[in-house]
Parts: C-alpha cells; sequence; structure tokens
C-alpha cells in the first residue's frame, strides 16, 4: 500500500537537484527582485520544499497515511483525491505564491483576503471550490511547523475566529530570501503551466523562470540522476543514439510524472518514463512489426511471445482500463539490460520501417 511518506520520498526526488546559480530570469519576474535574489529565492524554496518532504515523512501520523481510492494504473496522480491534506498544502503555496504582495525590504508576503488561500487549484485554474476551515488551519500548523510564520491569525487556538481575519502576513525567517523564489514560482504556476508541465511550484522548477521551451537536456539528467550507472549509461545511450537517427525528443513534466517522448515526424515511437504509480518505465508503441518479423525471431523466448501478444487495452470494464494502450511495457531496472541489445534492433527496425513507408508514400505513381 503506498502512502503520504512514499509521495513526499517521490516528490522530493522530483525537485532538481542541480539548479545552476547563474541562468536568465524572464522580464515579467523582475517586479519581484533583481534577478540574483530571484535566483537565491529559488534556491531557497528548494531547499523548503525538501525540508516540507523530510517533515511529511518524520510525521508518523502523516507518513503512514494510506492513500485513497483504487489502484491507479496511470501515471497521473490526483491529489485531491488521493493525499487530500498534500493537496491542500500545494493550493496554500500556490494561492501565497500567485496572490502575495511583496514587501519593500522582500521580507514577508501580504495575502489581503482570507479566502483567496482557501481556494483549491486545480489544473483547469477556474475551480471555485475552497479548503474547508478545519483542513486550512490543519495545513497552516504543519507549514509553521516547517518555519512558515502566519501573522493575522493566531494558530495556537483551538478554533481560531476566521471572521476577524482582515489580512494574512506570511515571512520565512530562517531565510527571507525564500519569498522571492515562491513569489515567482507562484506567478509562473498561475500565467506559465501547461499541459507539458503542469505543476511548476511544487516541482521547484526553475526553467519556468526563462520562459523557454523545457530544455530536454537539463530534465534528462534530473531523469536518471537516482538510477544506477549502468541504467543511467542505458539511458543516455538509447537517447542520443536515437536522436543521432533523426528522431526528436520532447519532455512532459506533468503532475507526478515525467515523459521523455522520441517521435519520428511527429509520431511517437517510444518513451522513458517515471511517475509515482508505475515507477521507472521504457515503452514501445510500435505497429509495424508484421514487416520485420525475421529479426523479431532472432530475439528471446521472452520478447517474442511479448510482441506476439500485441498491446491491445487491458480494460476490464469502464473506469478500469490498465493502459495497456500506451505500448509494450518494461520496468527501467537492471532486468532491462539483459534485453537493452534487443530493444535498440527492434527500435531501428521500427524506425527503419517507418522511413522506408514515408519514402514508398512520396514515390509517384507510373503512369499507364
Amino acid at each position: 500500500m503506498q502512502t503520504m511518506g512514499d509521495m513526499a520520498r517521490f516528490l522530493k526526488q522530483l525537485i532538481p537537484v542541480n539548479i545552476p546559480e547563474a541562468y536568465p530570469i524572464n522580464s515579467m519576474f523582475k517586479t519581484i527582485s533583481d534577478e540574483e535574489d530571484i535566483r537565491k529565492g529559488v534556491l531557497a524554496f528548494k531547499d523548503f520544499l525538501y525540508r516540507l518532504c523530510d517533515y511529511i515523512v518524520a510525521d508518523k501520523s502523516l507518513c503512514d497515511e494510506p492513500k485513497k481510492g483504487k489502484k491507479k494504473f496511470s501515471d497521473k496522480t490526483t491529489l485531491t483525491v488521493e493525499f487530500p491534506f498534500l493537496g491542500n498544502i500545494r493550493s496554500i503555496l500556490i494561492n501565497i505564491g500567485q496572490h502575495g504582495i511583496i514587501s519593500e525590504k522582500g521580507d514577508s508576503l501580504l495575502i489581503r483576503s482570507w479566502e483567496m488561500i482557501r481556494l483549491k487549484k486545480s489544473l483547469k485554474k477556474n475551480s471555485t471550490a475552497k479548503i474547508s476551515v478545519s483542513q486550512m488551519i490543519e495545513s497552516m500548523r504543519f507549514l509553521a511547523e516547517c518555519g512558515i510564520n502566519f501573522v493575522g491569525i493566531d494558530l495556537s487556538l483551538k478554533k481560531p475566529d476566521i471572521s476577524k481575519i482582515e489580512a494574512v502576513q506570511i515571512s520565512y525567517p530562517d531565510n527571507p530570501l525564500m519569498l522571492a523564489g515562491w513569489k515567482a514560482l507562484g506567478i509562473a504556476q498561475h500565467q506559465l503551466s501547461s499541459r507539458k508541465n503542469d505543476d511548476i511550484l511544487l516541482r521547484c522548477d526553475y526553467r519556468a523562470l526563462k520562459n523557454e521551451d523545457t530544455e530536454v537536456d537539463s530534465v534528462l539528467k534530473e531523469f536518471v540522476y537516482p538510477l544506477s550507472a549502468p541504467l543511467q549509461e542505458f539511458v543516455l545511450k538509447f537517447h542520443q543514439h536515437y536522436l543521432d537517427l533523426g528522431m526528436e525528443c520532447n519532455a512532459e513534466l506533468r503532475m507526478f510524472y515525467v515523459h521523455l517522448i522520441y517521435s519520428y515526424k511527429r509520431k511517437a515511437i517510444w518513451r522513458f518514463s517515471r511517475s509515482f504509480h508505475n515507477g521507472y518505465r521504457i515503452i514501445l508503441k510500435t505497429k509495424n512489426t508484421s514487416q520485420y518479423t525475421d529479426v523479431i525471431e532472432s530475439f528471446s523466448e521472452f520478447l517474442q511471445e511479448k510482441i506476439s501478444k500485441g498491446y491491445g487495452c487491458d480494460s476490464t470494464g469502464h473506469g478500469s482500463c490498465q493502459r495497456g494502450c500506451e505500448g509494450f511495457r518494461f520496468s527501467l531496472n537492471e532486468s532491462v539490460l539483459d534485453i537493452s541489445q534487443d530493444l535498440e534492433i527492434w527500435l531501428d527496425s521500427e524506425l527503419a520501417s517507418m522511413q522506408k513507408n514515408k519514402k514508398s508514400q512520396k514515390t509517384p505513381r507510373a503512369k499507364v
């Protein structure tokens, strides 16, 4: 059974390890502070997120809380359903980052309305649902344990009188520069998040502050970082090999999963994937296997049997699809190294068949 402690450990690994000390900041963020302070603030916010994850793991009542709902076969994680406490924390952090007015000294953020902090942040950005008062108090007390100060609400009271709250001032005494990073990431979350990068703040994705296309190389480095040296070598070798063969790699950073998708002529063929529910995987969506059966016959019996079965949908009924239609799935662990050569030959053959098909489509018909 997956728990909130497992989720916190996973989130911590999604946060970039090696954020550079220098990178350009888009002009839309420069009203917050100067570039250097924003970059230092992002590093401080990263440290805060590490602390938040560590505190969840250290708190046995939170750490051991099981994931709610049925087993999921998709990569997507829905915090509001599966881990509502962490979902509330995420919403509060985004709300403060988006709406907080930073002081002239940069040492506090002012929220002028209690209702602004309560909004639940959905991926659609237009949700009107609100966090309950009791859940708000629980979440803010936990954030206070993590070092955030709230002035304007007395969290020491068993039931603070919400009707008397006019404004809330937020500070982080351990490192006030963190507020600049928090504010910048909150604005980026609201204005720049997209289907390819929909959780900028909780991942501390500094790349969004540059307002450029997602940098595949930096995402790839973060992707392989937790893997063993042989697996890192395997991933990096495959990545470069298929770029050299003319394929394109695009990165998707979705809610608690990462996809590195490899395409030819905009047709996705395979991908590296990592998610909370399914871990590390390599997934092949090959459709031309009938064109190179002689190649497949040289593969191990395990692979031949898997290919012969195909990857049709595994659904056993409405709402229980096991994502079989996404392709042939292999866990990205040491066992994949034993079949790595066959996988490369397989993908090379698939790519060659696609190139051949493209070429034949362009060949003009002979006149009769």
